[in-house]
C-alpha cells in the first residue's frame, strides 16, 4: 500500500490503536503450573504431563519465578504492583487449549498503570499529523524534540497466564485453517508462563505502534525475562485498531489483528487496516467488530471470527489456588534487582561520552550491544568512546548483518576492537588499513596487532625517515615543485602519492603531509 494513501487517510481520520503483547517467560525453566521444561522445538507432545494436559484430578502449583519476573516487568515499566491478586479461569473452547479453559488473570492483575515513552523520528513523524496539539480528542500529547517527537503510551495492565498449545494446519496458507487438509496440535507450549501487556488506546499511528513494541522488547531483553523471539513465537503482538473522524471523541468500531510476527508486519498490518476501515466509512458502510488475520504474502487482512467480549469468557476465580498477598518489602527487594534499562543506558552514553542521541539509542537498545560497547570503552579509554561507537555502528554492524550472527558470536571481541582503535589513534596504521585489518580479524579471529605485524602494515611515523624520502621526491620533480610554489597547491596530492609509493604505503599520511608542507615552504 502506498505510504501517501495512509497519510491521506490520517488527514481525515484519527486512528486509535491499542496493543496486546504476549511474552513467554523463557527465563523460567518450567511451565506455569507444573514441572515440565520450557524450551522451543522438540518432538511434539513430549514436554507434557497430567497438569498441563488438563487431566482430571491434576492440580496446578504456581511457578514462583514466573511471578517474580512478571512483577519485575511491571517495575521496569513504572506499573503499580498489586499487594493482593488472584488467578481466574477464562473459559473458551479451542483445540489448542487442553483444559477448555485457561488459567489467567481478570480484574486483579499483578501490574497496572504503567507507561513507556516512545520516540519517533524520520519518516514516521509524517504519520502523526497533529504533532504538538492538533484536533486529537483525547490521549497523550506528543512533545516535539530533535526533529521528531516523544509521546508517553500508557500501560493498562500486565498479567500472567499460561500459554496455549500450537495448531499446525497442514496444507493451509500462512498457517491458516482455510484450505488445510487436516490440523495437528502440539501441546509442548501449553502451560508455558505467559505475560500479557495491554496498552492504553493511546497509540495514534502504525509507526508509534512499531516503536512501542520495539521499546518493550528492548526492556524485556535488558531484564532477561525472555528471549523475545518473534520468529519462534515467544513474543507475539495483537493490535486493536479503530478510526474516527478527526475532532470526534467517540471511538469507532475496532477490529483485532493477529499473525503479526515482525515489527514490519505490525506496522504494515495496522496501516492496511486503517485504510480499509476508512474506505468502508467513505462508502457509507459499517466496520464490523471482528478478529482479522494479517497475510504477509498478500499484504492484506481478512476476517477470522467475531470478536469476543470479556463476558463471553465467563471468568471466575480459580478454585484450585488461593489468592496472592505480597509484602511491600518483597516488592522492594525485586526493585533492587532491576538492571540498567535502555533509556538510562542511552542517557549515560550521552552524558559520559557526548554521543549523539541517535548513536546512543542504537547502542543502548540491545543489552548485548551495550555490554560490548561498555567493555570496549573500558579497555580503549573514555576519550575513544566515539571511535568505538563509530566502528560498532559501521563495520561491526555491517559484518554481523552480512554473516547473519549476533554480536556475541563475533570473532572481533571488545578487546580486539579497542586494540584496533589504538593502532589507528597511535599512528601505527591508517584508517584505510584498519578496515582491512578488521575484515581479516572478523574472518580469522586473529588479534589486530598480530595481523599488522604479519602483513608488514605498520606505518612509519618517524619524521626523519619520512623527510629523507620526501626530499628525494621533491628533488626528482623540480617542475612540479615550481608549480606548487606558483600557486597550484593541488600538486601536494601528487607529492604525497609519490612519497607513499616510495615507502610502500607505510608512511603515516598525516606526517607525510606535514613534512611536505614544511619542505615546500
Amino acid at each position: 500500500m502506498p505510504k501517501d494513501r495512509l497519510l491521506d487517510v490520517l488527514e481525515r481520520y484519527e486512528a486509535v490503536i491499542g496493543l496486546e503483547i504476549h511474552t513467554e517467560i523463557t527465563a523460567a525453566d518450567t511451565k506455569m503450573f507444573c514441572g515440565c521444561p520450557v524450551a522451543f522445538g522438540g518432538e511434539p507432545n513430549t514436554r507434557v504431563c497430567p497438569v498441563c494436559l488438563g487431566m482430571p484430578g491434576a492440580l496446578p502449583v504456581p511457578n514462583e519465578a514466573a511471578i517474580e519476573w512478571t512483577v519485575l516487568a511491571g517495575l521496569a515499566t513504572e506499573c503499580d504492583i498489586a499487594l493482593w491478586s488472584q488467578f481466574h479461569r477464562k473459559q473458551y473452547f479451542y483445540p489448542d487449549m487442553p483444559k477448555d479453559y485457561q488459567i489467567s488473570q481478570y480484574d486483579l492483575p499483578f501490574c497496572s498503570g504503567g507507561v513507556i515513552d516512545v520516540e519517533v523520528d524520520g519518516p514516521g513523524v509524517a504519520e502523526r499529523l497533529d504533532l504538538g496539539g492538533g484536533v486529537a480528542a483525547d490521549g497523550p500529547t506528543p512533545v516535539a524534540e530533535d526533529g521528531g517527537y516523544r509521546v508517553p503510551i500508557g500501560i493498562t495492565r500486565i498479567h500472567l497466564e499460561e500459554d496455549t498449545g500450537k495448531m499446525v494446519h497442514v496444507g493451509g496458507s500462512e498457517g491458516r485453517i482455510a484450505g488445510a487438509t487436516h490440523s495437528l496440535v502440539d501441546f509442548n507450549r501449553a502451560g508455558t508462563p505467559l505475560m500479557e501487556l495491554v496498552s492504553e488506546p493511546d497509540i495514534r499511528t502504525p509507526e508509534e505502534a512499531r516503536r512501542f513494541a520495539q521499546k518493550l522488547r528492548s526492556i524485556w531483553l535488558a531484564l532477561g525475562v525472555s528471549d523475545c523471539s518473534m520468529e519462534e513465537g515467544s513474543m507475539r503482538v495483537d493490535g486493536n485498531v479503530s478510526i474516527r473522524p478527526r475532532g470526534r471523541a467517540e471511538f469507532g468500531t475496532k477490529t483485532e489483528i493477529k499473525n503479526m510476527n515482525s515489527f514490519k508486519a505490525l506496522h504494515d498490518a495496522l496501516a492496511y487496516e486503517i485504510v480499509r476501515q476508512a474506505d468502508l466509512l467513505d462508502a457509507g458502510e459499517a466496520v464490523v467488530q471482528e478478529t482479522r488475520h494479517w497475510d504477509a504474502t498478500a499484504r492484506r487482512t481478512s476476517g477470522l471470527r467475531s470478536k469476543e467480549e470479556a463476558h463471553d469468557y465467563r471468568y471466575f476465580p480459580e478454585p484450585d489456588m488461593v489468592p496472592f498477598s505480597f509484602e511491600p518489602q518483597w516488592i522492594a527487594s525485586l526493585a533492587a534487582r532491576l538492571p540498567e534499562l535502555p533509556d538510562a543506558r542511552r542517557d549515560r552514553y550521552m552524558a559520559e561520552y557526548v554521543l549523539p542521541k541517535a548513536d546512543a539509542t542504537m547502542l543502548a537498545a540491545d543489552t548485548a550491544t551495550g555490554c560490548y560497547f561498555d567493555a570496549a570503552v573500558e579497555i580503549a579509554g573514555a576519550d575513544r568512546a566515539k571511535q568505538v561507537a563509530n566502528w560498532m555502528l559501521g563495520d561491526l554492524t555491517a559484518h554481523l548483518n552480512a554473516a547473519g550472527i549476533a554480536i556475541g558470536e563475533a570473532r572481533v571481541t571488545p578487546a580486539m576492537l579497542a586494540e584496533l582503535i589504538g593502532l589507528v589513534e597511535d599512528g601505527a596504521i591508517s584508517g584505510k588499513q584498519a578496515k582491512q585489518v578488521f575484515a581479516e580479524a572478523a574472518g580469522t579471529g586473529d588479534a589486530p596487532g598480530a595481523i599488522v605485524e604479519a602483513r608488514g602494515m605498520k606505518q612509519v611515523s618517524d619524521t626523519g625517515a619520512i623527510e629523507t624520502v620526501a626530499e628525494a621526491v621533491l628533488a626528482a620533480h623540480p617542475d612540479e615543485v615550481a608549480s606548487y610554489r606558483a600557486g597550484k597547491t593541488a600538486v601536494i596530492g601528487f607529492f604525497v602519492g609519490q612519497v607513499m609509493r616510495e615507502m610502500r604505503g607505510q608512511g603515516n599520511p598525516a606526517v607525510v603531509n606535514e613534512v611536505l608542507l614544511r619542505l615546500l615552504g
